[in-house]
């Protein structure tokens, strides 16, 4: 019996509810917002989820015209008829059909459920078209909170991260760009808040203008723009910090550490004139070598290195015994890192001396030619490394017409010593490379420069199954070959000198000869194989 009384009842109240939504869809139709919505009010108070209520109060609250209006509102009850939309009865569908005939602007013959779902989807186009024109955070926050499944929710959550950015760029502060950057990482304004972010920073760093406020910026923004800028403002802020202490140890901690700053340059004359001011106050081989090793040039290197050779070469004389009384000055050449061998000396018409040798650098193992001028007090003028890129010896220096230097002795084409060859080369007066040539197996054991400039090379040529001949090659002035001789005669050639008529005395270690200027024999004679000429000159 309880049976039979509810479900009248129930359909009663149902007829009840469609009955008023009906009601609220005519004045919904006559534009009597505020009435309608009262309606569907009472209705949705008695079922929450009523599809026909919720749609009329949702078109009610989507209209612009309405004083209720919210889309926010609009399309959460939208929201409830769509998830309701097959409970809609017959005579709902109805009266919801005759509200679209009524209302709508062009007629469409087509379900009213297929109306009912376009004008959702005009409430959520409404929706955020409305979110991106009015710029409202917390408009934009409620759709977020209220709608997680919202389609445009992408859109929305652009919009929320462009509005946020305006206010964090309206404060432009590093911590709110900082703020901004962790809240919404995945923003596409993060790009513009890290470049303010850096700029900001940047500016802060300059402020304080000290190497750990460069430092720190750049361990905390190295992909900044200001990254090179900042580079350069730390060794600057460094190379102050390093003037200021104003010692030797303060530059070359510069140096080291800041290798590729502008600034290096004038560290290094600012530490140079330090070492070179100590080096000559304590007047010790220790500080002489200092300075030497760190600045292997310019007019003080010449300084220092003139003091350090006097001093050593005057204690060697005294280490050997020799009378002070005697010795106007004695010097001694070289570095602390090399081994000198095979020197010779020439002296040129202004009696300055030209010494050279091979040396050899301990760290390499490789040896280079180190050719030196010295004034007649011994005093250096300039010293120079000349070579290729593998080893090379020296053995005979002479002083040209015009005080420039040739020198001969043997250079190497690779690692192998099968390719060791003659070499030759030439050196202005003040020390420039004029040119350098190989001149094979021709082995050199003196050197005449010719009243006309040419130059002769006397010795010996062999191949690898003959035995050793006396051998002469002349080149003019520029190193161009002019002639070589070979002659009969089986040893070494010693010595060349040029007579006053011209002609050269050749002297070897059975046989001596005069030649012209052409090479060719004028006069010759042998000496016993017991008897050998070691030394040749020409008297006036």
């Amino acid at each position: 019996m309880y049976k039979t009384l509810i479900i009248p009842f129930l359909f009663l109240a149902l007829a009840v509810s469609a009955q008023n939504s009906k009601k609220g869809y005519k004045l919904l139709e006559k534009a009597e917002y505020e009435k309608s919505a009262e309606i569907f009010r009472e209705v949705m108070e008695e079922k929450s989820n009523d599809p026909a209520a919720s749609f009329g109060l949702a078109m009610n609250y989507g209209d612009e015209k309405s004083p209720l209006f919210d889309l926010v509102e609009s399309w959460d009850l939208a929201l409830t008829c769509k998830k309701n939309l097959e409970k809609l009865t017959p005579d709902e569908l109805e009266f919801m059909g005759e509200y679209f005939q009524n209302t709508e602007t062009r007629v469409r013959n087509v379900p009213v459920k297929k109306k009912i779902d376009y004008a959702i989807e005009t409430v959520e186009a409404k929706l955020i078209k409305y979110v991106r024109e009015e710029n409202n955070l917390e408009l934009v926050y409620e759709v977020l909170e209220k709608f997680p499944d919202y389609r445009y929710r992408d859109n929305v959550m652009h919009i929320r991260n462009q509005l946020e950015f305006r206010k964090y760029e309206k404060q432009n502060s590093l911590e709110g760009y900082l703020e901004f950057i962790q809240k919404f990482p995945e923003a596409a304004q993060v790009d513009k808040a890290k470049r303010y972010r850096n700029k900001l920073a940047f500016d802060i760093a300059m402020q304080t203008n000290t190497v750990a406020s460069y430092q720190e910026y750049m361990k905390n923004y190295p992909d900044a723009r200001e990254y090179n800028q900042a580079v350069k403002m730390i060794n600057a802020a460094a190379f102050q910090e390093a003037k200021k202490e104003n010692t030797v140890t303060a530059f070359d901690e510069f140096i080291l550490h800041y290798p590729d700053a502008l600034e290096v340059a004038d560290a290094k004359i600012l530490q140079k004139q330090l070492l070179y001011d100590y080096a000559k106050r304590i007047h010790t081989l220790d500080a002489y070598n200092d300075f030497i090793s760190k600045y292997p040039d310019g007019q003080q290197y010449v300084d220092i290195f003139n003091l350090r050779s006097l001093d050593k070469g005057m204690k060697l004389m005294e280490m050997r015994g020799f009378p002070s009384n005697n010795l106007q000055w004695s010097r001694s050449f070289g570095a602390e890192d090399t081994k000198e061998f095979s020197a010779c000396m020439a002296i040129d018409s202004l009696n300055n001396a030209i010494a050279g040798g091979t040396v050899v650098v301990n760290d390499t193992g490789r040896s280079n030619v180190w050719v030196i001028k010295t004034g007649p007090d011994g005093k250096m003028i300039w010293n120079k490394m000349v070579g290729d890129e593998y080893n090379d010896e020296l053995s005979i220096l002479e002083s040209g017409h015009h005080n420039e230097i040739l020198g001969t002795g043997y250079t190497w084409l690779g690692l192998d010593s099968s390719s060791r060859e003659t070499w030759i080369f030439k050196l202005g007066a003040d020390g420039q490379n004029l040119w350098s040539k190989k001149l094979g197996r021709l082995k050199v054991n003196s050197m005449l420069i010719g009243a006309s400039g040419n130059i002769f090379l006397a010795g010996s040529a062999s191949t690898d199954t003959s035995e050793a001949k006396y051998a002469i090659e002349a080149l003019n002035e520029n190193g161009k070959h002019l002639w070589n001789r070979i002659y009969t005669g089986k040893g070494e050639l010693v010595k060349l000198c040029q007579l006053p008529n011209n002609y050269i005395l050749v002297t070897g270690n059975h046989w001596r000869a005069k030649i012209d200027a052409r090479g060719y024999l004028v006069s010759e004679s042998s000496f016993a194989a017991t008897d050998s000429i070691l030394q040749a000159i020409t008297l006036p």
